[in-house]
Order: structure tokens, then C-alpha cells, then sequence
């Protein structure tokens, strides 16, 4: 009888040596090391493959160690990861209706993302009408908070909220609004975080930290499970960022606020207890799954060098769906690519998750968006069973690998941050924002050249959707305006001295009271000496092809044609097909009708048909066999009814023949290796559709 625990024991063991010749073999001569390695974005170059012997390291169990693996023993076993949910509401009441109805259909936690007023402590009354509700919920007093949170049992599931540039104002109105409660959750205040979105803060950073620290030691001794601090990567992926430079910058700003709260009294363990990290989950799946676990390592390396104890050493890591790679055409599409970050998340072990609506970046989500964010993590949980597992990815000889690359990568961005001075220091002299820059710029020059693709908009355009319509929002400003004025019981605030917790607790009464957030923020922050440094350069991956599509869709509006290319399609399907569609794609993402008859038998056929289409651009598409004569004579005969017309060829010429083709009066070449964008940039400019 066969020994069941060796079935394979007959099976000879194939070896590295054996599939290295058998690759090279199906690469029939191209270069092993170019095609087989992968560079990434973050210096980082893989392998086709990881076997054991690259296992050079030891690798822990959950909840033990570095906590690469995760932070508890159990995971999502235990305790499934948190289903959050950003909900387009600008009211209290508005948010309050939504929220019930999400927690009824598989919410298990509450988001609240502030509108600018409120993120800023500004009551409504007091703001531009504007921004009243727009981009998140308008907050001005406690009991705001209480109509947000009617009906909801806010001791049993955990609540988040993004506040902006301030933080004590808000705090003290939630916080005298559950008064009682055992809230779980915390305030991502991340005052450095919203200086690099931004450019600048209406005071100083000590200021913040004052604050801050207020905060922190106020929920520290009456919400423990509750912080009061945020470390944000969602500014540094939005500019571009690589995940190295994400995790560098995330642990940089996390050392100032420690150190911050050191200064002023807390101990290592107190204040890390009090952050929590928002991680962005972008579209390279197992650079994210790295990520979020190289992050688990770094944190407790940090701590551990501050002398924090193992409890402290535990990142609290939240995460939402990337706004980077999200595109306005073809928005469906968003949900698949929401549906792979989500997946990455889950791999990873956060603790917490927000998948963002399809639409998002075009309008304001709806019902129907906001199902489809939330069903697509309950699917995760409920259909396929991936809270059952802990660690995923753990073992695998790849996952690991990269996750100690990426985080000694990542670690070598935070020493080189540190040079600097720390965070601030290097946001002043721009040393972030330009290693952003950088890597941004490189990832522009794959998207321009669909080295890196996004689907239906660089690549696989539709040019028959039909536009997602805007929904026009409602002005709620004077209805807050009448509210807040009456809620709101004393236009200033007097601390008396108080400082630390003892002020948060002040400001609490007060809120009980009736004051404002704008009234506690003004009390506990006098000071007016702002910060200003060069902003990230948010933009999404490829919002500037999308303008090219755009303008070339409202210049057919305007016109009633809109820019063509003709391709002059040479010999039967079979000599043409696959150039022709490559060209039909090229031109496509730019906005361009795109002329694709049957094949043509001579040059003077394709001319008479060109001069027939009114197009000013012709592509001739055939095979490198046939060129040698079809370029001349088809530019020729194209030239000779069209003089004005601009000639290219589908495909690198050869060398030997370009001259030929040149004296013939072609115009270039339009290849896998041209610049997609530049081109199409170039010739809409030629056109007039774009200045």
C-alpha cells in the first residue's frame, strides 16, 4: 500500500534549471532577463517565479512576531473586517436614514465623512452656502450628531469620521452627543496629512498638536478604544505615489505625531494606541496585499524602537477602494476594479474597509452605487468565505518575498524622510512631493505609451456609452443656517485655563450646552500663524486621455463631425486584421471615428476612398512583407488626390526601406512603441479640437 502522505513520491522533482531551459526555449530567442522580469513602480523587480530556496527568512504565525501575518491570532476568524461606507449625505437627517437602511443591509460599522465647513470648524450659519453639505455631512453642534445617529446603537459598531484641519470641536459634540456610550472607532484627524493635499493649514502645526494631544489624552482616559489620531495614505496615492513612497510618508508622519505626543506628556504606548492608519488600495493586487502586511511589520519596528510595549506594536489599519485609477468612461468598469481592491484588502487583514461607489468621482452615488460598494464586500465575507481563512497569502513563497521587499524599500524612504528633518521638513523643501512627481511622471509614460493599461479609457474605449447624467445638488444652506442658529445656545466658549483632557472635557459640557463646533474649535486654537507648502499634485491615472475624449466629443457637438482617421487597409483580412485593429484602438481612446473598410487591392483604390471619407488622416495597414511597396505607392496615390493629407504606416519600418518611404511623402509610423497619448494630442491639436 502506498504511503498517503508521499503520493507523489514516483514523480521526479523538476528543478529551477529545468524550467529556466524549457522558458527560454518558448521565448525563441528573446532575452531571458528582459522579458521575464518585471519592474514596478516601486523599485522593486520581480522574478517570473519564487520557489523555497528564496525563502531565506523565517515567517511567523498570526498574531505573533512582526505581526506580518496579523495582529491576532484568530483574524477574521475571530472578528470579520469592519464593512464601512462613505454615504452621500449633507444633512444629519439625510445621513441618519441612510445609515439605518445601510446597517439593515449589511453595514457593520459607520462612516462620516464631513463636509469642508465642518472638517475646518465652521458652522454652517457661518459658511460659504456653497460648500454647506457638498462632499459629506454638515456637523455645527451636538445635536447634529444626535439626529445622525437617531436610532443607532453606536456602542455595538464602530465609528469612523474624517475631520479635516481641526478635530476638538467635533470630538466634543460627538462626544456630548453619546454621552455614556463605549464608542469604538476614531477620528482620522490628520492635520500633516490634509498639509500635503492641500498646500496649507490656517495655523500652525504645534497648534494642531496641541490639540491633538488634547484629544488623544481625553479618549485615552474615558474612550480607550476610541482615537483620536489618523495617519491618512490617501493624498500620497492620489498624486501617484508608489506603494513605497505611500508607506514611507504614512510612517514619517505617524513618528511626528508620536514624538509630538511624547513632548507633551503621553507615553510611547499611550499615543500609538491612539492612531489608526488608512491605507489606499489601488490595482496592483499583490503589491496591495504586500502592503497593508509590510505595514503591519514596519509599525511594530517603529514602536518597538520607541521602547513601546507588544499591545502597542498592533497597527490599527483601515482601507479604502483607490480614487486614482477610477475613470469617467466607461464608470462600470469601476466596480470591477473596486471588486480586486477589495479582494487585496481582505487578503492583506485589514481591520476595517470602505469600498467607493462606481460613480463617485463623476457624481453623487445613489441608492443602486451605494448597494453595489456595499454588496461587494458582504459577498467577499458571506459568499466567498474568506473571513474562514487566516492569512491567505501566508507562505506564499511570492507574497512573503515582496512584502520584506516592499517594506525595506519602503523603510529606506521613511530614513531618507528622517534626513530631512522628518515629515514636515521634507514637505517644506519638497523632497515628498517631488519623489511623487517622479514616480507619477512614470507612470504617465506607461499609461501614454498603454504599457500599463485602463481598460475603456487607454485601452478598449467604447465610443457608444452613453454618459453617465449629473445629478444636481441641493442647496441646503439656509435650511442648516436656521437650524444651527436655533440649536446653538452661546456664540464663545471659556476654557478657563484648562488644557489636555481636562479641556476636552470642558468643551464637552459646553457642547451639552449648546456650543458650536466653530465655538469649542475657536477656544481650544487661538492661534493664526498658518503653514503653506507646495501641494501634492492630486490627478487620477488618466483623466488627461479623458479630456482628449471629451473634447473631441463636444468639437463633434459643436460641428457635427468629429475628428477621423482613415485606414487604408491593404489586400485581404487576413494581411491587415491585426494592424488595423490595433489602429482602430490607438485612435479610439482619443475620440476619433475611426474608417475601417474592407481591403483595398491598390493605392489608388484606398485614395479615391479616402478622398470620399473627409478625413485628413490615413494609416495604411498590411504586413512587413508587403510594405516595401505598398507605403510608396499608396502615400503616393493618397498625396496625389489629398495634398494636404498626413500618411502614416501601421508598425516600425524597417530601416533599409524608411528612406523610400520618406521620398514617397509618408509621414511616420504609428506603433506598439509610439507614445498613444502625445500622438493623439498632437494630431487633435492639428485639427482644432483642443487649443
Amino acid at each position: 500500500m502506498k504511503n498517503e502522505n508521499n503520493l507523489f513520491a514516483e514523480f521526479k522533482p523538476s528543478t529551477y534549471e529545468e524550467w529556466y531551459e524549457e522558458a527560454v526555449k518558448l521565448l525563441k530567442g528573446a532575452p531571458f532577463e528582459k522579458k521575464m522580469f518585471t519592474k514596478t513602480p516601486e523599485g522593486i523587480t520581480l522574478k517570473p517565479i519564487y520557489n523555497k530556496e528564496d525563502m531565506t527568512f523565517d515567517v511567523s504565525l498570526p498574531g505573533f512576531d512582526d505581526y506580518v501575518r496579523g495582529t491576532t491570532c484568530a483574524g477574521n476568524k475571530a472578528s470579520a473586517w469592519k464593512i464601512s461606507q462613505e454615504l452621500c449625505a449633507g444633512s444629519p437627517e439625510e445621513f441618519n436614514r441612510k445609515i439605518l437602511d445601510a446597517l439593515n443591509k449589511g453595514q457593520t460599522s459607520v462612516e462620516i465623512v464631513l463636509d469642508a465647513p465642518s472638517a475646518n470648524a465652521v458652522d454652517a450659519d457661518n459658511a460659504d452656502a456653497a460648500t454647506v453639505g457638498r462632499g459629506g455631512i454638515s456637523i455645527s453642534t451636538a445635536k447634529d450628531f444626535d439626529a445622525a445617529f437617531k436610532g443607532v446603537e453606536t456602542d455595538c459598531v464602530d465609528v469612523y469620521i474624517h475631520t479635516g484641519a481641526a478635530e476638538a470641536g467635533v470630538a466634543a459634540a460627538l462626544y456630548a452627543s453619546q454621552k455614556g456610550k463605549k464608542l469604538s472607532g476614531g477620528i482620522f484627524f490628520d492635520p500633516i496629512g490634509e498639509l500635503a493635499k492641500t498646500g496649507k493649514l490656517k495655523r500652525s502645526l504645534e497648534c494642531a498638536f496641541d490639540e491633538m494631544f488634547a484629544t488623544a489624552s481625553y479618549n485615552a482616559a474615558n474612550l480607550p478604544n476610541f482615537t483620536a489620531i489618523g495617519v491618512d495614505t490617501m493624498p500620497y496615492s492620489s498624486a501617484g505615489a508608489s506603494a513605497v513612497e505611500e508607506l514611507g510618508a504614512a510612517f514619517a508622519t505617524a513618528v511626528a505625531y508620536v514624538r509630538a505626543m511624547l513632548e507633551r506628556s503621553m507615553t510611547v504606548d499611550q499615543a500609538a494606541s491612539q492612531i489608526r492608519f488608512r491605507v489606499s488600495l489601488g490595482g496592483n493586487f499583490f503589491m496591495e496585499i504586500a502592503k497593508i502586511r509590510a505595514a503591519r511589520m514596519l509599525w511594530a519596528k517603529i514602536v518597538e524602537e520607541f521602547g513601546g510595549g507588544d499591545e502597542s506594536k498592533k497597527i490599527r489599519i483601515s482601507a479604502r477602494t483607490s480614487i486614482y485609477n477610477k475613470t469617467v468612461f466607461d464608470p462600470y468598469v469601476n466596480m470591477l476594479r473596486t471588486a480586486t481592491e477589495a479582494f487585496s484588502g481582505v487578503v492583506g487583514g485589514v481591520d476595517s474597509m470602505t469600498v467607493g461607489a462606481f460613480d463617485e468621482i463623476i457624481r453623487n452615488p445613489d441608492e443602486f452605487s451605494e448597494r453595489i460598494a456595499r454588496n461587494q464586500q458582504i459577498i467577499l465575507q458571506e459568499e466567498c468565505n474568506l473571513a474562514d481563512v487566516i492569512d491567505p497569502a501566508g507562505g506564499s513563497y511570492y507574497v512573503e518575498n515582496l512584502t520584506r521587499e516592499l517594506a525595506a524599500k519602503a523603510w529606506e524612504f521613511f530614513a531618507k524622510i528622517e534626513a530631512q528633518g522628518g515629515i514636515l521638513k521634507a514637505l517644506e523643501s519638497g523632497f515628498v512631493q517631488d519623489a511623487i512627481a517622479q514616480t507619477a511622471a512614470g507612470k504617465k509614460k506607461l499609461y501614454d505609451t498603454r504599457r500599463s493599461s485602463v481598460v475603456g479609457t487607454n485601452n478598449y474605449a467604447n465610443l457608444s456609452e452613453k454618459p453617465l447624467e449629473k445629478r444636481e445638488c441641493k442647496c441646503i444652506a439656509a435650511d442648516r443656517a436656521k437650524k444651527v442658529a436655533a440649536d446653538r445656545k452661546t456664540a464663545s466658549v471659556n476654557l478657563g485655563g484648562a488644557k489636555g483632557a481636562e479641556a476636552i472635557a470642558k468643551l464637552v459640557e459646553a457642547a451639552q450646552n449648546g456650543a458650536s463646533v466653530q465655538a469649542a474649535e475657536e477656544a481650544i486654537c487661538k492661534c493664526k500663524a498658518g503653514v503653506e507648502v507646495k501641494p501634492l499634485d492630486i490627478r487620477r491615472a488618466v483623466e488627461h486621455f479623458e479630456a482628449l475624449r471629451t473634447a473631441s466629443a463636444e468639437y463633434k457637438k459643436a460641428n457635427g463631425f468629429g475628428p477621423k482617421v482613415f485606414l487604408a487597409t491593404m489586400g485581404p483580412l487576413v494581411q491587415h486584421k491585426i494592424r488595423a485593429d490595433f489602429i482602430r484602438g490607438f485612435f479610439e481612446v482619443g475620440g476619433f471615428e475611426v474608417l475601417y473598410p474592407n481591403g483595398f487591392q491598390s493605392g489608388e483604390e484606398a485614395a479615391k476612398a479616402f478622398a470620399e471619407s473627409g478625413a485628413k488622416y490615413a494609416v495604411i495597414c498590411s504586413t512587413d512583407d508587403t510594405y516595401p511597396a505598398l507605403v510608396p505607392e499608396v502615400t503616393k496615390a493618397i498625396k496625389a488626390v489629398k495634398p494636404d493629407a498626413t500618411v502614416y504606416m501601421a508598425g516600425l519600418p524597417a530601416p533599409d526601406a524608411e528612406p523610400l518611404y520618406k521620398e514617397a511623402g509618408y509621414d511616420g509610423s504609428i506603433s506598439i512603441k509610439s507614445n498613444n497619448y502625445e500622438t493623439l494630442k498632437s494630431m487633435l491639436s492639428a485639427l482644432g479640437v483642443i487649443k
